[in-house]
């Protein structure tokens, strides 16, 4: 579970995330939308503990796993996909003891099956993301951080992949927390939408999501006629950006 209460945090004197409280419990999905550059990834990197906050608590189990996926790929050129898919068990292990059961299986749920000798550079953005997605899932993290993992991904290809994101959610139950700009993604995956405001970046809305379906399934969620109003619901909270 994550939990975090009253973060406040600041750069250069301007305030980016002021009194921000978050809950995300197991086998839960949670997702932020808000304005670019309302700290967003800041609260992603304080959560991962890679960033300090100014004030305020974070509360995560010790021996839960914390898998992290970036808004960039960040493969390493000269690793094939395979290779840089290995890499978050590789640091926790110190060996290459990556399970070749598990990883094909990621590769072909991700449609990359027969491109795991690729490297990066013969690679499109959206392989090299998906690759990044398989690094992040590959160490079975308790807690799965992700900055905006689905956006450089074509429409078809985004849905399949959201499908069995939403599969393997089920299977290893662990606490989500989906940064996006896509409202659409937002109410297909998560349980909960949490809105942001500009900065200082405070929770303008919490949105509760329920479709009506038993099981999360991010493609027919979009079917749902409840999707709509949660969809203009949500929008009605981010009217506000003098940019929209």
């Amino acid at each position: 579970m994550i939990y975090a209460n009253r973060l406040n945090k600041s750069f250069a004197g301007e305030s980016i995330l002021a009194e921000i409280n978050l809950t995300v419990t197991a086998n839960s999905v949670v997702a932020i939308v808000g304005p670019s550059g309302s700290g967003k990834t800041t609260l992603l990197n304080i959560l991962a503990d890679i960033l300090k906050a100014d004030s305020g608590s974070v509360s995560i189990d010790p021996n839960h796993r914390i898998g992290y996926m970036l808004q960039e790929p960040a493969l390493l050129p000269w690793r094939t996909l395979a290779e840089n898919a290995h890499l978050g068990l590789e640091l926790i292990d110190g060996t290459i003891s990556f399970s070749q059961k598990l990883a094909s299986g990621l590769f072909r749920e991700f449609e990359l099956n027969g491109a795991q000798n690729k490297y990066p550079v013969q690679c499109s953005l959206g392989m090299q993301q998906r690759t990044a997605l398989i690094r992040t899932l590959a160490i079975e993290p308790d807690i799965l951080l992700l900055d905006e993992p689905f956006s450089s991904l074509d429409y078809d290809i985004k849905l399949r992949v959201q499908l069995n994101m939403a599969r393997y959610i089920e299977r290893k139950k662990p606490a989500v927390l989906l940064v996006t700009h896509d409202i659409e993604d937002a109410i297909a995956l998560a349980d909960k939408v949490i809105v942001l405001t500009d900065k200082p970046a405070t929770i303008k809305a919490e949105i509760d999501i329920n479709l009506g379906f038993p099981k999360r399934d991010p493609v027919a969620a979009r079917t749902s006629p409840k999707f709509r109003d949660y969809f203009e619901r949500i929008w009605q909270h981010l009217k506000y950006l003098p940019s929209l």
